[in-house]
């Protein structure tokens, strides 16, 4: 399929980037491909000739890497030390089936030419790539300091901050590995294309689903250059693994199947196909060794969006998805439905919630048993890079925090596609990494001990965050009354909590329609943040800050109006400085997803400052501030043209600047409706 093998790693970048410098500007130490520098005219026609023939092939990628590399090669041959040569080189090899061999030509690049356009970002990725935390760390860095002043028209340049995180949590994931040993399948198995999806039927019997030459009825993707997915099959034998082939039957067709969930018994298969609605979930019946032509799931499941992912419990009452529909937290997320037997189908479908989905893609959901322990692949929480594995349990009314399975299990690039053996001891799983055939491997892990599964079979819904229940004697209750300005009369709102030194503790809940009014109780002497929703009105944001006992909010929600204003409470600077706080977070990622689930509005993100004058005038400040808001939202998927930054200085007090409360009142972010 196109888009469920995501190669998030990787970087599908125009070559056009790898030659921001014109042949001649470059650095000392960088050799331009000229008369000058080449006077053998032969030489120097092979060579360029040879780079635009590297040039088209490598933009094609897929089946063409291989002669992209070779075309690059002749030219690297007469001229090793060209800067923007190493860099077309290393940026082919990360988007090729080995991305981490792109580290040695984009080092050479980055030291003859180390002003080159996004180099250190590209060289970032590939040390991130080699698990060379601290080099990574010090490249994207650099790339940050660059793009703070001069923000990247492409996104995902933009994300530095996230590449930062997932290097500081892979060195942290290194030096306390797991005692798990992971071994990959070998070329038995394993292709030099994508292999990945295992499926194990505990009888000995390997399905998996790759990209190798032939397959998909031996016809290319145009969109992606590769073979067609097909569903393959392996058996263990004395002498190890069988050699793969198709199955047999009429579940591969002729463009991608692909696996994604076995029953316990072997006999049905769910997979995937790409035929409509970008690409859908079916099931297949096997018949002693051939498989039935697939059958689509029902539309509850299946929807206009991509369902690429699908899992049913052992009991048969539960079936986990992964989707890409509108009204989820970020790209795709987890979903659940309850098995209807009065209609005989699958009841309305819930998201996962926030506490499993992320702003970023959740994939390749594994629910054994009863559904009650979760496993799926991520780019968001605490990933080191690409997709990792991460396992959450269902206990007393909530998810747990997702929990990293941890390095060598999960690797800086893509780990994806996670089953266990029923003994709980031994998995399968996906990943593209160095010591590998080629793109994705299927891999096998042996757990230190076998993984406890909860037996509990009372699932509840699963929406509503963590809540905010420490162990704590001093207690702080909210009272909240929430009304709509226009009208001064309630309304049907939601309310978000929490905590900015803690987010994961949080609680969502409801306000009273009839009276706007809501109730929470949390411990008191932390820093809350508080969020209010609803359909037509603009995001609501308060800071809570007190000490135990009673605290009355009244809030005026506004129409998402043009020019109607908000305050930000939640986002913070250092003193004197346009770098966000870390506390920011909680505040940002909330307005991101506000705005992306209304791709209708633009706003303006205003600064203000007080009075005072520190070491930059409050107009430059505010600006600079302002501008970082808008950097951290493009950053996190917010187009730019939807986006404006204006800084306001002190010229806007909301009130005097004669104490220190008014002046940190004054010093605020606004949100305005254009």
């Amino acid at each position: 399929m196109i888009m469920r093998r995501c190669l998030s790693f990787c970087l599908f970048f125009m070559l056009v980037a790898a030659g921001a410098h014109a042949q001649g500007g470059g650095a000392a130490g960088d050799v331009p491909f000229d008369k000058e520098h080449i006077p053998d005219a032969s030489k120097l026609k092979a060579a360029l000739s040879a780079i635009k023939k590297a040039d088209a092939l490598a933009m094609k990628g897929g089946v063409d890497f291989n002669a992209a590399m070779e075309a690059y090669r002749q030219a690297y041959e007469i001229n090793p030390d060209n800067a923007e040569l190493n860099h077309k080189m290393g940026l082919c090899q990360l988007n090729g089936p080995r991305p981490h061999t792109a580290l040695d030509h984009l080092r050479r690049a980055a030291r003859l030419d180390p002003d080159r356009p996004r180099i250190h970002f590209l060289l970032g990725c590939a040390l991130q790539l080699n698990a060379q935390w601290d080099e990574a760390i010090a490249e994207f860095q650099r790339h940050a300091d660059i793009v703070r002043r001069y923000p990247d028209p492409d996104r995902t340049y933009n994300m530095v901050e996230k590449r930062l995180a997932e290097c500081r949590n892979g060195k942290s994931l290194m030096g306390n590995p797991t005692q798990a040993k992971v071994t990959n399948l070998g070329p038995a198995v394993n292709s030099a294309a994508a292999d990945y999806g295992p499926l194990l039927d505990g009888h000995g019997n390997l399905y998996f689903t790759s990209r190798r030459p032939g397959s998909g009825g031996a016809k290319l993707n145009r969109v992606n250059n590769t073979w067609f997915e097909d569903v393959f099959h392996s058996r263990w034998g004395a002498t190890g693994w069988s050699v793969p082939v198709p199955v047999a039957g009429e579940l591969n067709g002729p463009h991608n199947d692909a696996t994604v969930s076995l029953s316990a018994n072997g006999r049905r298969m769910i997979v995937y196909r790409d035929e409509k609605n970008g690409g859908d979930l079916y099931t297949s019946d096997r018949n002693g060794d051939t498989w039935s032509a697939p059958v689509a799931l029902p539309a509850v499941v299946n929807s206009s969006a991509q369902e690429s992912s699908a899992w049913i419990t052992d009991d048969g009452q539960w079936i986990y998805f992964v989707s890409s529909r509108p009204d989820g937290i970020g790209g795709s997320d987890i979903y659940r439905s309850a098995w209807d037997p009065a209609q005989k189908t699958w009841g309305p479908a819930e998201n996962l919630g926030p506490e499993i989905n992320t702003m970023y893609d959740e994939e390749g959901v594994f629910a054994p048993g009863d559904g009650t322990t979760l496993y799926f692949a991520s780019q968001g929480h605490t990933s080191m890079g690409g997709y990792d594995l991460f396992r959450s349990t269902w206990a007393e009314g909530r998810w747990s925090t997702p929990e990293n399975l941890g390095w060598p299990i999960n690797s800086p690039g893509d780990d994806q596609f996670l089953v266990l053996d029923a003994d709980g001891r031994t998995g399968y799983f996906s990943s593209v990494r160095p010591g590998g055939q080629g793109e994705d491997d299927l891999y096998r892990v042996d757990l230190a001990q076998a993984v406890q599964v909860q037996e509990s079979a009372m699932l509840a819904s699963a929406g509503g965050g963590v809540p905010l229940e420490e162990e704590e004697e001093r207690r702080l209750r909210l009272v909240g009354f929430i009304k709509a300005l226009e009208m001064m009369a309630p309304l049907e709102a939601t309310v978000a909590l929490m905590s900015l030194d803690e987010p994961r503790f949080n609680t969502t809940l409801k306000a009273d329609p009839a009276t706007g009014g809501f109730t929470a109780e949390v411990p008191a002497g932390k820093e809350y943040a508080l969020h209010v929703t609803a359909n037509g009105y603009l995001l609501h944001s308060e800071h809570v800050a007190e000490a135990a006992g009673e605290k009355h909010l009244d809030m005026e929600l506004k129409p998402a109006a043009t020019g109607n204003t908000e305050v930000m409470h939640n986002i913070f600077f250092a003193n004197s400085s346009y770098l966000l706080d870390s506390a920011s977070n909680v505040e940002l990622e909330t307005l991101a997803r506000f705005l992306q689930s209304r791709p209708e509005l633009r706003i303006e993100i205003g600064g203000h400052t007080d009075s005072d004058v520190g070491s930059l005038p409050n107009e430059a400040l505010s600006q600079a501030r302002a501008q970082a808001v808008v950097n951290w939202l493009v950053r996190h998927g917010i187009a730019p043209d939807r986006l404006e930054a204006k800084g306001y200085g002190a010229t806007r007090p909301v009130v005097p600047n004669d104490t220190p409360e008014h002046k940190a009142r004054n010093r605020r972010t606004e949100i305005r409706v254009l």
